[in-house]
Parts: structure tokens; C-alpha cells; sequence
């Protein structure tokens, strides 16, 4: 399950484990370009956060399918 929410700056996904097993992972795709992904990690009581351009989440998205290999995403500005 996930939901997608929009703010002013941003727009937030939020990924739940179905199983239980693990925290919610948030997506937060900020209107600067900036993609942040972070999970609640309750030992530490804290969010442990990553931090990347938005270039990197699309190479993401692109290496979940891709055979192995090296590649290089072009983004086309529309």
C-alpha cells in the first residue's frame, strides 16, 4: 500500500510493508529537484535520512527492469 500526498513545496509518497516487517519508507520529491527518502528507525528514534538529485531516483527507476550492465539515463525537459 502507498498514498500520495501534495504540499506547497512538495509532493510525498509513503510506502507501507504490507508484512509488518519494516518501517514506512517516505519519498519526498521536492519542487527544487531534490528527491529525500527516509524511514523511521525506532531503536534510535530518529529518521535516517538519504538525500539525492533527481536524476539518481530516475536511474533508480530505471535500474529496477535493467539487465546488468552499465547505463546512463537522459532526461528529456519537456
Amino acid at each position: 500500500m502507498f498514498t500520495v500526498e501534495f504540499e506547497s513545496d512538495a509532493s510525498i509518497v509513503t510506502t507501507l510493508d504490507q508484512t509488518n516487517m519494516h518501517e514506512d519508507v517516505e519519498i519526498i520529491f521536492g519542487d527544487d529537484g531534490v528527491v529525500y527518502m527516509r524511514q523511521f528507525e525506532p531503536d534510535m528514534e530518529q529518521y535516517q535520512m538519504l538525500i539525492m538529485s533527481a536524476q539518481q531516483w530516475m536511474d533508480l527507476m530505471a535500474a529496477y527492469k535493467s539487465a546488468e550492465g552499465s547505463y546512463y539515463v537522459e532526461i528529456q525537459h519537456e
